[in-house]
């Protein structure tokens, strides 16, 4: 599931605000990788408030403690998606980029969830969700996030030294 939204997300990575830029494709992958893994769990947590309130507070606990223990590498990804994004992203001027990818991605994260599914099926997933030892709330991102960084790091150091 993570891989088929991975491939969705580096072929969407474009709001109508934020024109394609020829390194967007070059490091689009990446960004959807490091972007979903950073937005994934709070973009459940808060679709799920609603959806399961009964789950709310297991789910927020784990949220908090994913964050927690992931701190560092979330600061890096969202350090190193502000330093490539305007690199590889053509942006109108007064459009935040990283906010505008930030919601598109939510977006996209949420689709595959809950996109054509009953109220029912829905409440379902967040009710599976709210269990402290699902795999999205003990994702360290590693070795993914660190390799897609990594790569992130050296396109933009290629295009700085042009």
């Amino acid at each position: 599931m993570q891989k088929m939204v991975l491939m969705f997300l580096s072929g969407c990575l474009l709001v109508p605000a934020i024109s394609l830029a020829d390194a967007g494709e070059e490091v689009g992958p990446e960004l959807a990788y490091v972007l979903s893994w950073r937005l994934g769990p709070e973009t459940v947590e808060e679709t799920c408030r609603t959806l399961d309130p009964d789950g709310a507070e297991v789910r927020k606990k784990s949220l908090n403690a994913w964050l927690e223990k992931n701190d560092a590498l979330i600061k890096e990804v969202d350090a190193r998606v502000a330093e490539v994004a305007p690199l590889a992203y053509g942006t109108p001027p007064g459009v935040d980029l990283v906010e505008e990818l930030h919601g598109q991605v939510k977006q996209i994260l949420l689709e595959p969830m809950f996109l054509k599914k009953t109220p029912e099926e829905r409440t379902a997933v967040c009710r599976k969700e709210a269990d402290p030892v699902s795999s999205r709330w003990n994702s360290d991102g590693t070795p993914q996030v660190p390799k897609a960084l990594a790569a992130l790091n050296d396109w933009k150091v290629k295009q700085t030294a042009k």
